[in-house]
């Protein structure tokens, strides 16, 4: 049920990739543990920036589960329906950031457990049952996000579009072809990395949206809006100048930055879709993109910046001026979780609930002092 307050807020609703994130930095050996996943990521930068956003998920109540559910709700995504049935193991991934032979950081990402080395939990998108369910239970939203193609993101897809919300659909990978082509013509916006986008070019004629967004790493982005006639002209966005400690995490701020200031009304938002709205909405997205770039971590900037803070940075960064090297308020005393406590293979199987006690996963560097 919506409350008054949410009310007021434009809506996000999501499904697909959410995932706990173990991240290993460059300068320490323990590693740190966040919600993360593109969708996950999504979920809580939107939140960040001032929507009431809604995770659809069936993860896992086991110990990766439990911390993304906390670590998202720090944020104030909306996490009732994270968990719906049948529930199956939180997705991880391993993320290692180096320095390459250049001197900038960089970084890779892993499935297996770096203690017993067995594969992590992958993703696993929601049955068509729950979907047909959440659908009518959701209500409406002003955007609907996925990055993961099956039946039941399609279906919700399909019934948010109906009542109003934008479909933005942000592809890694093709998955089943008929599906994604199906998805292709659903969406309203598209987006997608060059270096990802091998994989499905074949079929990206095939898409029907408003607006196309290319991602290009360090050369920035370029983006198209169609006309009548066809799919319109490619306008390049160079990348913002930031001190990089991490770049991950870059494009899903890009993404919550142009939703964010482009789509509050939902389809109506599409009526009024012009080049320079775009532009500027898409600037906004690499401003905060480019800032989070100061942190470790997908959603690094949000564990030490209120979003005010940050939106005033944001227009330090927009008058083209470098950004200051900042430094993260990482309480050092905060226990961190073990990569036993959340890789299935290390530990046998609990056959009750994990209490709060079992579980040991310290979310109190969310709750940091804010500056």
């Amino acid at each position: 049920m919506k409350t008054k307050a949410t009310m007021k807020q434009p809506i996000f609703v999501a499904a697909g990739f959410i995932a706990l994130d173990i991240v290993l930095g460059v300068k320490r050996n323990e590693p740190r543990f966040y919600a993360g996943g593109t969708t996950g990521n999504l979920l809580a930068t939107t939140a960040y920036l001032g929507w009431h956003s809604i995770a659809l998920g069936r993860l896992n109540r086991d110990n990766a589960g439990i911390f993304v559910h906390q670590d998202l709700s720090t944020f104030g995504v909306d996490t009732t329906f994270l968990h719906s049935e049948p529930t199956c193991s939180t997705p991880i991934v391993v993320q290692k950031i180096f320095k390459g032979r250049d001197g900038k950081p960089k970084h890779t990402f892993a499935w297996t457990c770096p203690d017993c080395g067995a594969y992590l939990p992958g993703f696993r998108a929601l049955v068509s049952e729950t979907a047909d369910r959440l659908a009518v239970e959701v209500g409406d939203a002003a955007v609907f996000f996925t990055d993961r193609v099956s039946r039941s993101t399609i279906t919700l897809a399909k019934h948010l579009k109906k009542n109003g919300a934008v479909i933005f659909f942000e592809p890694s990978t093709l998955g089943d072809p008929s599906q994604f082509v199906e998805m292709l013509k659903i969406a309203d916006v598209l987006k997608y990395s060059d270096q990802r986008a091998k994989s499905f070019s074949d079929f990206l004629s095939e898409h029907r949206a408003m607006l196309e967004i290319q991602t290009l790493g360090e050369e920035g982005l370029r983006f198209r809006i169609a006309s009548k006639t066809g799919p319109g002209r490619w306008s390049a966005l160079p990348a913002f100048l930031a001190e990089v400690v991490d770049t991950a995490g870059a494009g899903d701020w890009t993404s919550a930055g142009l939703i964010t200031e482009l789509f509050k009304n939902g389809r109506e938002s599409l009526k009024k879709l012009t080049k320079a709205r775009v532009q500027t909405a898409l600037e906004f997205g690499q401003a905060v993109a480019a800032l989070n770039c100061n942190f470790e971590g997908a959603r690094g900037l949000m564990y030490s910046l209120s979003a005010e803070s940050a939106k005033d940075r944001i227009k330090d960064l927009r008058s083209a001026r470098i950004a200051e090297h900042l430094v993260t308020n990482y309480d050092s005393s905060a226990s961190e979780p073990s990569y036993s406590s959340v890789c299935p293979a290390c530990s046998e199987p609990s056959k009750s609930q994990p209490s709060g006690e079992q579980v040991k996963l310290d979310v109190r560097r969310s709750k940091r002092a804010l500056v």
